[in-house]
């Protein structure tokens, strides 16, 4: 800017104001006019670093970058974990009047530090991104369960080549402690066949909490299949993955099952309590022997919140 030109709005007040009256805004192009002298890269407004959050469906709000405004660009929104980097929530959309703002449509992750960030795109030139900026959303509800084991199914999904020759279909199988056991030859009880891919999301209504050594226990029987756990704070995700098709075939003293165990803190993660299992057997489908895929008996909290 030349010495004696005019001085323009100050862009830290034009920034605040923004935060304040954005608060309804749904989306980019919806709120007031943005400043004239707009940043050369997006500079987040809220929330704003550090921030803590009495929402888990927050408005995000970004200051365009110049020649990324209305009509010329598309903002990336990017929400993660913050001490991994995995993304729990993104969405692109088409950039607003001196800002971009923007609600994701299903809660966020509570019970870490997120971070969020976005990137603008516009045809024939370079993306530009925003510096990054932490927030926390409020703490996971925990009421303290009566046993550490899954208190409920709240999703299930078995393919359907599986379900017609599975003969351990009942996804309430897991709930409570390990119970499965081998009543005949090759016939058992107390146990749910995911099949190809197949999950089953628990409740543990409990919250599991980041301790020392592993903090979640999957009861795994019949041999040693492995299993995919992913966790949340919400029945519809979004989830984070904790472990990918580890093998889950240690013994347990005092059970039948056998069983493997997982660490919420390898994944950034402080305290979930929703969890994913999925197969991760992937054994083809149908494989005619009644119990296709990973065979789950329980799921049991470690290490409670």
């Amino acid at each position: 800017m030349a010495e004696n030109a005019p001085a323009r709005p100050d862009r830290a007040a034009a920034k605040a104001a923004l935060a304040v009256v954005l608060g309804l805004v749904a989306c980019g192009g919806d709120g007031p006019t943005a400043p004239d002298d707009l940043p050369a890269r997006p500079e987040l407004v809220s929330p704003a670093p550090g921030a803590q959050l009495a929402t888990d469906t927050p408005v995000f709000t970004v200051l365009n970058a110049r020649g990324y405004d209305q009509g010329e660009a598309e903002y990336r929104f990017r929400v993660s974990v913050a001490a991994t980097g995995a993304e729990v929530a993104a969405a692109t959309l088409p950039a607003g009047s001196g800002h971009t703002a923007m609600r994701f449509d299903t809660p966020l992750l509570r019970g870490t530090t997120l971070s969020w960030r976005v990137t603008a795109t516009r045809r024939g030139a370079d993306a530009i991104s925003s510096e990054s900026a932490t927030f926390r959303l409020p703490a996971t509800q925990c009421p303290r369960p009566p046993t550490p084991f899954a208190q409920r199914v709240v999703d299930w999904w078995i393919p359907a080549c599986s379900l017609a020759a599975n003969l351990y279909n009942d996804p309430d199988e897991v709930v409570g402690s390990p119970d499965a056991a081998e009543i005949a030859p090759d016939r058992y009880r107390g146990m749910v066949s995911l099949g190809t891919g197949g999950y089953v999301v628990v409740d543990m209504e409990g919250c599991a909490a980041d301790g020392p050594g592993d903090d979640v226990r999957v009861y795994q029987t019949v041999s040693t299949e492995p299993v995919t756990l992913y966790a949340g704070s919400s029945p519809e995700g979004p989830w984070v993955l904790l472990e990918a098709r580890k093998p889950c075939g240690a013994r347990v003293p005092g059970v039948f099952s056998r069983g493997c165990t997982f660490d919420l803190g390898r994944a950034g993660l402080e305290e979930a309590r929703y969890f994913k299992v999925e197969d991760g057997e992937l054994y083809p489908c149908p494989g005619g022997s009644g119990s296709d895929g990973a065979d789950i008996d329980a799921v049991e909290v470690l290490s409670f919140k």
